[in-house]
């Protein structure tokens, strides 16, 4: 069990309380100094309500960090609905307040967390002991018990077994297999002052003992020569250690899964055009002659003649066969076809009239009106006096 922080390194643990009543018993106390701040049954229930959401934090080192980098980074880690309260309460303690049930939980019951590699212990606290008598029982962290038999995967073999590693909290028979190897996954409370279990020992009558490996999920600093978890093994007695002293290590960390990479799909066309879902990968395919139907050698051939209106003989009315000429010289319609003469020749200076162009009547009725003279309009208003005098 992890002891507090004011416990002496070769002796008995000093407590402040004692030595200030000592002190007190040697001194003369005035009345005004012996007045009492009373609470009643009523405020303390109410206090008590507040202080359900407590939890009470030491980070397991004896280096000294800064305190505000450990509340900013734990603050970004938990990511909690509300902001939580957190304040220094002793050396690497803290005191935090959440606000509500979930956050409390998730603080509390979600761990093992760490902070720069070093194990945070977090438990819950009822804000009545002073933090630095505060005692942590442990760290709770997942471990894994590999190669167990099928015959033997049972709950109850399953549990004596967690019992071994550490305080058993939760036992996942079949869990889903995120890390490497076929184990059983348990939640188990580490104390801190026992070396880490590597294996597990089974004996089965009949078949003799079988050893099973341990392995942990996450789990914070610990010295490869004599498995404690809070240093490491270069700050274990004089640090100078040779690779067979190095009895703890790497090999007893779970691995995960490699995730298989799936590369994307190319996207095709949902249409049936050219990037349709018939060619590869979206890209056009080239028509071949083929496709376009050109194979054939009489529509390959040269004969001068219109693929849209081929040549081909009418009956008139004298019933002799005329074969249809095209007259691609014929100004419009209907005319008359020209005289068969080798090739016209035509005179490059003279220059066709422009088409007539249109003109929107209303333009026309102004046009009309502006061309109108003064004398036209004197004239018409004198016609209309002349007419008028006669009737």
């Amino acid at each position: 069990m992890a002891s507090s922080s004011g416990e002496a390194a070769g002796g008995a643990a000093k407590n402040p309380q004692k030595e200030i009543d000592d002190l007190l018993a040697h001194l003369d106390l005035r009345e005004d100094e012996l007045e009492d701040v009373v609470i009643g049954a009523d405020e303390v229930t109410e206090l008590q309500k507040d202080a359900r959401w407590l939890a009470i934090a030491k980070v397991h080192t004896s280096r000294s960090f800064s305190s505000d980098a450990f509340i900013g980074k734990m603050k970004a880690i938990w990511n909690l609905s509300r902001d939580p309260i957190c304040r220094e309460a002793g050396e690497n303690l803290f005191v935090i307040q959440m606000h509500c049930l979930g956050d409390w939980k998730k603080v509390v019951h979600q761990g093992p967390w760490t902070f720069r590699g070093w194990a945070v212990l977090i438990e819950d606290y009822d804000g009545k002991e002073d933090p630095e008598h505060f005692v942590f029982g442990g760290l709770y962290v997942w471990a894994q018990i590999h190669g167990i038999p099928e015959l033997y995967r049972k709950p109850w073999i399953v549990d004596d077994l967690a019992r071994r590693v550490g305080k058993t909290r939760e036992v996942q028979m079949f869990p889903k297999l995120f890390y490497e190897g076929n184990y059983v996954r348990i939640r188990v409370l580490l104390e801190l002052n026992s070396p880490l279990k590597r294996v597990v020992s089974l004996n089965i009558d009949g078949e003799g003992k079988k050893r099973l490996y341990v392995k942990y999920e996450k789990v914070p600093f610990f010295c490869k020569h004599c498995g404690i978890i809070g240093h490491n093994h270069e700050e274990c007695g004089d640090g100078v250690w040779g690779a067979k002293d190095l009895q703890y290590g790497d090999f007893m960390f779970a691995t995960r899964r490699a995730t298989p990479v799936v590369e994307p799909r190319a996207f095709a066309g949902r249409g049936r055009g050219r990037t349709g879902r018939g060619s590869p990968q979206g890209m056009p395919r080239k028509r071949s002659s083929q496709d376009a139907a050109l194979d054939d050698d009489a529509d390959m051939k040269d004969d001068a003649s219109s693929p849209i209106k081929p040549t081909d003989t009418i009956k008139t009315d004298g019933g002799a066969g005329a074969r249809r000429n095209l007259n691609l010289n014929a100004d419009y319609p209907g005319s008359k076809a020209p005289s068969a003469t080798p090739m016209e020749t035509v005179d490059p200076d003279v220059i066709p009239p422009l088409p007539p162009q249109y003109t929107d009547p209303r333009d026309r009725s102004k046009v009309r009106k502006m061309s109108t003279t003064p004398t036209e309009l004197a004239t018409s208003a004198a016609s209309s006096e002349e007419d008028r005098r006669a009737q």
